[in-house]
């Protein structure tokens, strides 16, 4: 626009010599034409300039969230359209199964793609004492930096969010904050905005298209792209995975039409769309990194599990978990051992697995804290028509969570009976455990009143009866694999994790990484 203006002067200025010149100063009609014609190209420069000038610009953010492995799919077809994109990774997964591994994302930043924070774990950040929200955003961000990464940005899990959410996410130091379906498409908000702003009107609650599944088109993703250009502004895209084939994940799409997308992008950039990480859109300082301190818990929170205010249908700081084939189904029972309520378990088709409740994998809010090398003794109540057996899983101070051990079956019981359980020395490198029942068996199972204590003593009066099936062997553990089936209670509430979809946590063989449930946002 400055060299517009200047070109318009200069005009203006040779018009006004033509007008005020004297007969005697008055160009011949040749050097009149060749000035004209000098003048022409001029003319197409202001023209060309108004005219981009009113093109609205549309800024396109390709996002990937959880730092699933088939991501590194993206890769090539975001090198051959010459984009770029924003990946949001969860750090206590990095290395496990199914997930990328540092020297992925090394190579993904090498490619010039962003690498953001999506928490330590990927909980339900609204549902969480803020002290463990905190140490989940910070330690993120912390975690990445000390891998060599300038990280700026943020996505929430399952784009759950709050006021007080959104101020942790700035105190960490991230610059914006990613929430879902706030623009409106075929798959999301009706009536929303067709852009965000640029800047934002909140960066903590960055609008952004619904997460991509396989339910989309090419026709729908285009038309989100098409309905922004009008306006302008910042259009983000969130991909879980990519995936061809049979046995793909819901929140899916293909390598075939990411790519027929990208291709299309590329013939939008006359009407002024560009394709550009989220730090590139917003900018921002890479600010200083906050470390939240460690937790120092050592009780299990809500024991008798007579709290539940989630409203994912399970008591507060546990979660539903297992692995292999059979079917799992949940419910609350007033048939308690203390307090007004226990968690019911029925397991049919059993072939191989389990199913149990655990203390919910955090950083420490819900599980308590161990020491390497120190001895603990977990107990729960239970009455059970089938086989059952403890399981446990230790937690490492980056946020890994990893199968533990087993221990002896225990037989049925028809009445209120306490499980004890002298659990081996701590693992080097365990800083917290989680445990439970675990069903193995065609059946029901009702637990309550779950406890831990350091030594050999239980955390309840050592007079209870321990009900171990004499001579009993370890169960066989089997890989993971997650049981959609088992999200569901038998009164249909378990599934009400709100907005998206939430999976069952696996359970592992020995020695094998898992982490809490990531399968969107």
């Amino acid at each position: 626009m400055k060299q517009t203006r200047q070109v318009q002067k200069s005009s203006s200025r040779l018009g006004a010599r033509f007008r005020r010149g004297s007969p005697r100063q008055r160009l011949s009609p040749l050097i009149v034409v060749v000035a004209a014609l000098c003048l022409l190209p001029l003319q197409a420069v202001t023209t060309a300039a108004t005219a981009n000038a009113a093109v609205k610009q549309t800024q396109v953010a390709l996002t990937f969230d959880d730092g699933n492995a088939d991501q590194m799919t993206v890769l090539p077809i975001l090198a051959a359209h010459h984009m770029v994109g924003t990946f949001y990774i969860i750090t206590g997964s990095v290395g496990a199964p199914n997930y990328l591994t540092q020297a992925n994302i090394a190579t993904i930043a090498a490619a010039g793609n962003e690498i953001g924070g999506h928490t330590v774990s990927h909980p339900d950040l609204t549902s969480v004492p803020a002290a463990e929200a905190t140490r989940q955003i910070c330690n993120g961000r912390a975690t990445l930096a000390s891998w060599g990464y300038q990280v700026t940005d943020f996505a929430y899990p399952y784009a759950d969010l709050n006021a007080s959410v959104e101020a942790i996410v700035k105190s960490c130091g991230f610059n914006s904050g990613r929430g879902l379906g706030d623009i409106a498409s075929a798959h999301g908000c009706t009536g929303c905005a067709v852009a965000e702003s640029v800047p934002p009107k909140d960066a903590y609650d960055l609008q952004a298209v619904d997460e991509l599944d396989n339910t989309w088109t090419l026709a729908q993703m285009e038309a989100v792209v098409t309905a922004a250009e009008a306006k302008g502004g910042m259009v983000p895209f969130t991909i879980h995975h990519l995936c061809d084939g049979t046995g793909c994940d819901p929140l899916s799409i293909t390598p075939t039409l990411f790519d027929q997308f990208l291709t299309w992008l590329g013939t939008q950039s006359s009407k002024g769309v560009s394709v550009k990480t989220v730090h590139q859109i917003l900018g921002g300082t890479v600010k200083p990194i906050v470390t939240a301190p460690a937790s120092t818990n050592t009780v299990l929170p809500n024991p008798s599990l007579e709290t539940s205010t989630t409203g994912d249908g399970f008591p507060d700081c546990y979660m539903p978990a297992g692995y292999g084939n059979n079917t799992a189904t949940w419910a609350e029972t007033t048939d308690a051992h203390t307090g007004k309520v226990a968690e019911q378990l029925t397991v049919t088709g059993y072939t191989d697995g389990d199913a149990k409740l655990l203390p919910t994998f955090d950083l420490g809010s819900c599980t308590p804290a161990i020491t390497a090398g120190n001895v603990y003794t977990a107990s729960v109540w239970y009455k059970s028509t089938g086989i059952s057996q403890f399981a446990l899983y230790t937690r490492t101070v980056g946020g890994y969570w990893s199968y533990w051990t087993s221990g002896p079956w225990l037989a049925p019981a028809a009445t209120w009976t306490q499980a004890v359980f002298t659990l081996p020395a701590a693992p080097a490198g365990a800083v917290g455990v989680s445990f439970g029942i675990a069903m193995i068996a065609n059946g029901t199972l009702e637990t309550d009143d779950y406890a831990i204590a350091a030594g050999t003593s239980p955390a309840v009066p050592a007079t209870t009866k321990v009900n171990v099936i004499a001579g009993s062997k370890l169960a066989a553990i089997a890989p993971a694999v997650t049981s959609a089936a088992a999200n569901k209670t038998a009164s249909g509430k378990a599934s009400a994790w709100g907005k998206h979809a939430r999976p069952l946590v696996p359970a592992s063989s020995p020695g094998h990484v898992i982490a809490p449930p990531a399968l969107d946002d």
